[in-house]
């Protein structure tokens, strides 16, 4: 439900036009808050320890890995090793208990006051 009404907020605030200036920087942290939102779910799926969460975790991670240069050793920080097995899950409630609240937190508190800074975008008007 959570991904579903934020993917319905950026929509919206995409069809009035928040993305333009002055609210260029808020709509960047709105965009990170839509990743890390759907980080949670990502890290969410391993915790039940059964094929479905071994094979997301595996083709999660085989997607990273498909970056040139830093793609092998972000997957083996994710995983924790080579293969998928006990520290990638330790790793994966780490990040979901742990770094990505405390990232959302960060920015949520750069984004509430440039909203409130800037305004809300208005919505657009029939001429």
């Amino acid at each position: 439900m959570m991904v579903l009404l934020m993917i319905l907020h950026v929509f919206c605030v995409y069809l009035i036009g928040g993305f333009k200036k002055p609210c260029k920087l808020t709509w960047v942290t709105s965009v990170v808050l839509a990743l890390l939102t759907t980080s949670f779910g990502i890290t969410d799926y391993s915790f039940p320890q059964d094929q479905i969460g071994y094979w997301a975790v595996k083709i999660v991670t085989g997607v990273l890995e498909a970056i040139p240069v830093l793609g092998s050793p972000l997957v083996e920080l994710l995983r924790g090793s080579a293969s998928v097995g006990q520290s990638t899950l330790t790793h994966f409630y780490s990040l979901h208990t742990f770094v990505l609240p405390l990232l959302i937190v960060v920015f949520m508190l750069m984004h509430f006051p440039m909203i409130r800074k800037q305004g809300i975008s208005s919505p657009l008007q029939r001429r």
